[in-house]
């Protein structure tokens, strides 16, 4: 199945809205008119016919904002088929908040542009206003680099889910006041219908997900302290296992710390072992000294599995695996599988002190012909480049990268010009919020 990317997502979205708009366009006869409306900044419009720029380009903005908060709902989900449909959790996450952002920009284009019936009052006014001021103020306060250092987890998440809420509000207001919308057949059906499927996967995620999406409990076995604030928990259970693959995550909730929150970690174990395994850095106010929150015979519990990052995808190819920091993680689980060809993992690390799995990696290498581990300390050798690799036609090989943004953009983008093809690159993201 093809994967739905950002490239190709978001001109899908406009493409749908310029299609059904044009062709309700074209076949409308109705006779929506402009009595006394004004606008923002453009002033007053008397006895206009609906064909003025101002209603056609106001309530595309508002449609467009309308679905693409519908559509964001829906991944927030994390409906498996709506995953797969993304290429994995993660990769549907980023475009879920590059959404969140063109939004506002489209709901403020709509705020400015539309006109306003000033013949009549209408609820729905007051209630629109509401809507954009709230939700103007939750896309800043969930997107902005700023406000998401500042604002702890759990927080912000918490603020979050009252998207919902806001969206709501915004609908309601759609349906209340008069609009070109309502006079066409097809666009309508077509907005208010993905209206329904924004709210009832709203009130699914807020209301109902823990009652169908059902979590398992394990109990910590052994927690370790590795260096640079990194800690190792595994887990075990006497009950139902999670079943998942190499190189996937999961979301783990420790009661102990808050019941209600919940952090997605990738498993660094592989699936056939017994116990669950992750690797923790501190990164944040949930995540740092997790170790002293924590105690043996804890209880986890753990939701998933998730994420598409995996080496089946070219196992007939010899692939370059690239790691950066805490970016080992689903490495250490992908490098217990079995493969017919050559892979070679580089470990970038600020220093030799901070690759705490160095001789678990040396001994597979020393096992397994096919795997050369290589950890490259950037004190002394700087930032990995693909002149670093050495690589004999590189067109012919796969690259699994995981590692900080800045990693990811200068190897992609140093792959793009040796004339590697986007199939052959998979990377992992390495935050979600």
């Amino acid at each position: 199945m093809r994967i739905l990317k950002q490239e190709i997502y978001f001109p899908i979205i406009i493409g749908i809205h310029f299609f059904f708009w044009a062709i309700d366009l074209y076949f409308y006869n109705g006779l929506f008119k402009e009595v006394s409306s004004d606008t923002l900044i453009f002033g007053e419009l008397t006895n206009l016919t609906w064909k003025n720029p101002h209603r056609i380009l106001g309530e595309v903005f508002s449609s467009w904002v309308v679905t693409v908060f519908a559509f964001n709902f829906l991944m927030a989900t994390r409906a498996r088929w709506v995953e797969n449909l993304f290429g994995g959790l993660d990769k549907m996450y980023l475009i879920h908040r590059r959404s969140g952002v063109i939004a506002v920009f489209l709901l403020l284009a709509h705020f400015i542009v539309v006109p306003r019936d000033l013949v009549s009052f209408n609820p729905g006014k007051p209630l629109g206003f509401y809507a954009f001021v709230l939700i103007i103020i939750g896309v800043i306060l969930s997107a902005a680099p700023i406000f998401k250092k500042k604002i702890p987890y759990h927080k912000w998440i918490n603020f979050h889910k009252l998207m919902g809420v806001f969206y709501v509000m915004g609908v309601i207001h759609g349906i209340l006041v008069d609009s070109l919308i309502k006079e066409l057949p097809i666009t309508r059906v077509y907005v208010f219908g993905m209206s329904f499927i924004g709210i009832a996967a709203w009130v699914y995620k807020a209301f109902l997900f823990n009652i169908f999406n059902k979590k398992l409990h394990y109990n910590i076995k052994s927690i370790k302290e590795l260096s640079n604030d990194t800690i190792e928990i595994e887990t075990y259970t006497k009950s139902k296992k999670l079943i998942y693959k190499a190189g996937q995550f999961a979301f783990f909730t420790f009661p102990s710390i808050s019941k209600k929150e919940q952090h997605p970690f990738t498993l660094s174990s592989h699936p056939h072992e017994d116990t669950l395994r992750i690797t923790v850095k501190g990164l944040g106010d949930y995540t740092n000294d997790l170790a002293s929150k924590l105690k043996i015979q804890d209880t986890v519990i753990v939701e998933g599995p998730y994420g598409k990052f995996s080496s089946s995808y070219s196992k007939e190819k010899e692939q370059i695996w690239i790691a950066g920091g805490i970016g080992i993680t689903p490495f250490l689980s992908l490098v217990k599988d079995y493969y017919t060809n050559k892979v070679t993992l580089y470990w970038c690390v600020n220093n030799k002190n901070e690759a705490p799995y160095k001789k678990e990696l040396e001994k597979i290498a020393l096992q397994n012909p096919l795997f050369e581990f290589i950890l490259w300390d950037s004190s002394e050798k700087g930032h990995i480049t693909v002149d670093d690799l050495s690589l004999r036609e590189p067109q012919k090989k796969s690259y699994l990268i995981c590692g900080p943004e800045a990693l990811k953009k200068n190897i992609m983008k140093q792959l793009k010009t040796e004339g590697v093809k986007q199939k052959n690159v998979y990377d992992e993201e390495f935050t979600f919020r």
